[in-house]
């Protein structure tokens, strides 16, 4: 929670308009407000399952009022017209959900829950086009990467709650392998960027033997244990936040 904050004070000091130079914060920030929207889904599934693992509802709570807190620094930050289209669809579909979230679990809505937060991540990455497009050495585009991290491990996190609750999705399968491949790749760009230092190739190379357990829980055919997911995601993620920051200070 106080990185969540963190992350929210960073946004409303940068909260002026957006200039030529590009401010890493700026870009993990928007990466944050993504991981937010998957933490929820992730934790109103496990609640979904009569689960109350570490406080689940509490986080939930919590991250709810971040997302809303986090999001209207990003209405103050990003003035240009692509980026203010896409902040006003986002708020468009959130209107729609925001009130679920906040009600006892569904089964029977948390499917199309999932299907509007991937309508949000989409509309997001507009914002982030639009601060990529602004460093032209391109410079930033690592803590882009490392940060994006965050959002597939608890993306990956959700949809294994969700199936272990017994929702079922055809596109299981294909987001699973589309996310796992993702990450595996992202890893590679990281581990074999100049900008990566001996200390983040350790780091990274952490993750890698980590993130196995995920290659091998999507193979097996056994139940998944919900806590040990949630575990595993936790202390993935932890470390992903960690490679990221390295880069944020890296040159600071």
């Amino acid at each position: 929670m106080i990185h969540i904050l963190k992350t929210i004070l960073i946004m409303l000091l940068l909260a002026s308009t957006l200039n030529a130079k590009v401010d890493k914060s700026m870009i993990n920030a928007v990466n944050q407000q993504k991981v937010l929207l998957q933490q929820i889904l992730k934790e109103y599934s496990f609640l979904g399952m009569r689960n109350n693992f570490k406080d689940s509802k509490g986080k939930l709570e919590k991250y709810l009022t971040a997302y809303s807190k986090s999001f209207t620094s990003l209405q103050n930050t990003f003035k240009d017209s692509k980026s203010q289209e896409a902040l006003k669809n986002t708020q468009i579909i959130w209107n729609t959900i925001e009130k679920d979230f906040q009600s006892n679990p569904s089964k029977d809505k948390t499917l199309a829950l999932q299907k509007e937060t991937d309508k949000i991540l989409q509309e997001m990455s507009i914002l982030m086009k639009v601060l990529l497009s602004k460093d032209k050495e391109s410079k930033h585009d690592i803590v882009s990467i490392a940060g994006y991290q965050g959002v597939i491990i608890e993306r990956m996190a959700a949809l294994y709650m969700m199936k272990t609750w017994g929702i079922s999705d055809p596109k299981f399968n294909f987001k699973m392998k589309e996310s796992i491949t993702f990450f595996n790749n992202s890893l590679y760009k990281m581990l074999n960027s100049p900008q990566t230092t001996k200390s983040n190739k350790k780091k990274i190379k952490a993750v890698m033997r980590s993130f196995k357990f995920f290659e091998i829980m999507n193979r097996s055919k056994s139940k998944f244990i919900p806590t040990l997911i949630y575990k595993k995601t936790t202390q993935i993620h932890q470390e992903i936040k960690k490679i990221t920051q390295a880069y944020i200070n890296e040159g600071k």
